[in-house]
């Protein structure tokens, strides 16, 4: 069953050996994911579901990586040393692609090379300074969001696992690597867009409804998103419709905008 649900951002100057001194302007986030770390450190996990924004093969489908290990590092960002090696849950990746086949295409791949809107979250929140992996002893699962398929469908793929996920006879943990606008800033990656504060807004207030806030947050259209260059409505769409039936309600754990990129975390509190 789904036991706890997170919103965490991605970005590479989160890691030490990457950011360096730049890490500590994202302190807020990095004492949030911090939080979430030690909520997570005691827990029985069996399963933790990572909902990526990056299409590794750049395909149209929602794709499943079904393979045995994965391997995270982070050599293109510079880091050679930064790695950690995580057994992948191919029963499960299987499992979601039968359950979902009939009304929702999906594109099952193996690669033990984990792209980083996966790798970073799941690397912050499993290891410890010495490179160890924290008391987990489960499988991890990426799914990565389609490129050209819009929020609705993501939505309803999660609403589609949301049951398969709740039946299995195991804890199973979601997350959804997600930024929101990269455009809060004149310095910001994706330039100065004057709406961009408005629309992290609103998905953060549309998120803080819970299940109220959904239609909302599904009604933003693809101009909007496409103007204030988001890449986490995708993933986040995904895991609100796997917990669409349960009792949560989403806490800002923190938000910054310090480098003009909207970084959200949030636990949704099952």
């Amino acid at each position: 069953m789904i036991t706890s649900a997170f919103i965490t951002p991605h970005s590479p100057i989160l890691i030490p050996n990457i950011g360096k001194k730049n890490t500590s302007i994202l302190k807020r986030s990095s004492d949030a994911l911090l939080e979430i770390k030690n909520k997570i450190k005691n827990e029985k996990i069996d399963t933790i579901i990572v909902f990526s924004p990056h299409n590794k093969r750049k395909n149209s489908e929602i794709e499943i990586n079904s393979h045995f290990q994965y391997d995270l590092n982070f050599e293109k960002f510079g880091d050679y040393f930064s790695r950690l090696s995580f057994s992948g849950d191919i029963e499960l990746a299987y499992k979601i692609k039968e359950t979902v086949e009939k009304e929702i295409k999906t594109e099952l791949y193996s690669d033990s090379k984990v792209d980083y809107g996966a790798a970073i979250p799941l690397y912050l929140l499993l290891s410890e300074e010495n490179q160890k992996i924290i008391s987990f002893k489960g499988k991890v699962l990426a799914i990565n969001s389609s490129l050209q398929k819009n929020i609705e469908h993501h939505f309803n793929f999660g609403q589609k696992i949301s049951e398969l996920l709740n039946e299995e006879n195991k804890n199973i943990i979601l997350i959804a690597s997600a930024e929101l606008s990269h455009c809060l800033s004149h310095r910001a990656p994706g330039g100065f867009y004057q709406k961009a504060e408005s629309f992290d807004n609103r998905v953060i207030e549309s998120l803080k409804k819970n299940q109220e806030g959904v239609g909302d947050l599904l009604s933003i259209n693809e101009k909007t998103r496409l103007e204030a260059k988001e890449c986490g409505l995708r993933p986040v769409a995904m895991l609100l419709g796997a917990i669409n039936k349960l009792n949560y309600q989403a806490e800002t754990l923190s938000y910054q905008k310090d480098l003009g990129i909207g970084y959200l975390t949030m636990d949704m509190n099952l």
